[in-house]
C-alpha cells in the first residue's frame, strides 16, 4: 500500500513538473510568436520610401505615354462638334480625356497614395484590435489564479498586456512616420503644416482628397521640369516644342479637373450630408427637450438633459464641419480661377505662337502657377481645441464616409 502511495506522489510530481514545464514552454512560444509578429508586422506596414527623385522619375515614366495620348484627346475635342446625333462630339471626347486623366493621376501619385492609405489603415485597425485584446487580459486578470500549473495567472495576463502595449507603441511610430512623410510632401509644394495640423486633415472627410490633390501638384512640378528638359534637347524644332507643349497642356487640363472633382465632392455630397445631420441633430434636440419637459422622475430628467448636451454637441460640430468644408471648397475655387486663367493663356499661346522658345518660357512660367495654387488650395488647418471636439469631429467623419 505504502509503494501504492509513493507511486501516486511521484506521477503526481511528476505531472506537476510536466505542467509547469508546459506552461512555462507555452509561455515562451507565446512571447516568441509575439516578438516574431511585431517583426513581421514592421516588415510588411514600415513605410520605405523611395527618395525623391526615384518616385517622380517613376511617375515619369508612368504618365509619358497617357500624356502624348491626352495632347491627341485634346486636340481631338477642339476638333469635335458641340452636339451630333451621328459620330462623336465634344461630349464623347471629354468622357474619353476624363477616363485618361484619372488614370494619369493614380499613375502621378497612386504608390503614395496607396502607401498612405492602406498602411494607415493597416495600422489604425491593428491598434484598435490590440486595445480591445488588451480589455480582455485585464477582465481575464480579475478571475485568474495568482498561481497555476495549468491556468494562465494574474502575472501572466500583466505580461500579455505589456507585450500588447509594447506592440502598440511601435505601430504608434509607423503612424508618426507616415505623418512625417505627408508633411514632408506637403513642403515639398511650398506649404509648411505642423503636426497638429497633420492630425486636423487626417480627420477630416476631405483629408484625402486634400492629401491626393496636393501629391498630384508636387509631381506635375516635376513632370513639368521633364517636359521642359524634352524641349531643350529637341533645339528649337517647333513640331517637336509644339508636341511637349500638348502634354503640359494636359496638365494644366488636369489642374482644373482635380479642382473641380473635390469642389463636386464638396456640392453633391459632403455639404449635404452635413446638412441631414444638422437636421437629424436638431429634430433629436427638439423631442428630448418636450420628453424631458414630459418627465417627472428627477433621475430620469437628468439623463435626458445628459442626452440634449451630447446632441446639441453633435449639432455645434456639424455646424463647424460644415463651415471648414465650405472654406476648403472656396479656396479651391479661388486656386481653380488661377489655374482657369492659365490654361485658356496657354490654349492661346499655343494656337499663335511660332517659336519654341517662347513655347519654353511658358512652360518655365507655370511652375509658379503651381506653387501659387498649390498654397492656396490647402485648407486652413486649424488645430483641436480640445479632444471632446476631435473625438467628434472623427465620430461624424465615419458616418460621412
Amino acid at each position: 500500500m505504502k509503494h501504492g502511495y509513493l507511486l501516486i506522489l511521484l506521477v503526481s510530481s511528476l505531472s506537476a513538473d510536466w505542467k509547469s514545464d508546459m506552461l512555462e514552454k507555452g509561455n515562451q512560444i507565446y512571447n516568441n510568436t509575439k516578438d516574431k509578429t511585431i517583426l513581421l508586422y514592421k516588415e510588411n506596414v514600415e513605410t520605405h520610401p523611395l527618395t525623391k527623385e526615384e518616385r517622380m522619375n517613376k511617375a515619369w515614366d508612368n504618365v509619358y505615354d497617357d500624356l502624348g495620348e491626352g495632347a491627341k484627346y485634346i486636340d481631338k475635342y477642339n476638333n469635335a462638334p458641340e452636339s451630333t446625333w451621328i459620330g462623336t462630339d465634344k461630349e464623347d471626347v471629354q468622357e474619353d480625356i476624363n477616363k485618361l486623366f484619372e488614370m494619369i493621376v493614380n499613375g502621378l501619385i497612386e504608390d503614395d497614395l496607396l502607401i498612405y492609405k492602406t498602411k494607415m489603415e493597416k495600422l489604425k485597425k491593428q491598434i484598435s484590435e490590440n486595445k480591445s485584446d488588451i480589455l480582455k487580459y485585464r477582465e481575464k486578470r480579475v478571475g485568474a489564479p495568482k498561481e497555476s500549473a495549468i491556468y494562465t495567472t494574474r502575472s501572466g495576463y500583466d505580461n500579455k498586456i505589456k507585450e500588447t502595449q509594447k506592440e502598440n507603441v511601435i505601430l504608434e511610430n509607423e503612424i508618426r512616420i507616415i505623418k512625417d512623410n505627408l508633411k514632408k510632401n506637403f513642403s515639398d509644394i511650398g506649404v509648411n503644416l505642423s503636426a497638429e495640423q497633420i492630425d486636423v486633415l487626417l480627420t477630416r472627410v476631405d483629408g484625402d482628397d486634400i492629401i491626393q490633390i496636393s501629391l498630384v501638384m508636387e509631381t506635375l512640378k516635376h513632370v513639368t521640369n521633364q517636359i521642359l528638359a524634352l524641349m531643350k534637347a529637341s533645339k528649337e524644332e517647333l513640331t517637336q516644342a509644339k508636341k511637349y507643349y500638348g502634354m503640359h497642356q494636359v496638365l494644366l487640363e488636369l489642374v482644373v479637373y482635380i479642382q473641380q472633382q473635390y469642389i463636386n465632392k464638396c456640392d453633391n455630397s459632403y455639404i449635404p450630408k452635413i446638412d441631414k445631420m444638422i437636421s437629424d441633430s436638431a429634430e433629436m434636440m427638439e423631442n428630448t427637450a418636450r420628453l424631458e419637459g414630459l418627465e417627472e422622475d428627477t433621475r430620469r430628467r437628468a439623463i435626458y438633459a445628459n442626452n440634449l448636451e451630447a446632441q446639441a454637441l453633435t449639432n455645434k460640430v456639424a455646424k463647424l464641419y460644415k463651415q471648414d468644408i465650405i472654406a476648403s471648397r472656396n479656396n479651391m475655387l479661388k486656386a481653380q480661377k488661377i489655374a482657369k486663367a492659365n490654361l485658356k493663356l496657354s490654349k492661346n499661346t499655343y494656337e499663335t505662337v511660332m517659336l519654341s522658345a517662347d513655347l519654353f518660357d511658358l512652360i518655365a512660367e507655370s511652375q509658379n502657377m503651381f506653387e501659387e495654387v498649390s498654397k492656396i488650395q490647402v485648407p486652413n488647418l486649424v488645430p483641436f481645441e480640445n479632444i471632446q471636439l476631435e473625438q467628434k469631429y472623427k465620430e461624424l467623419t465615419q458616418k460621412l464616409r
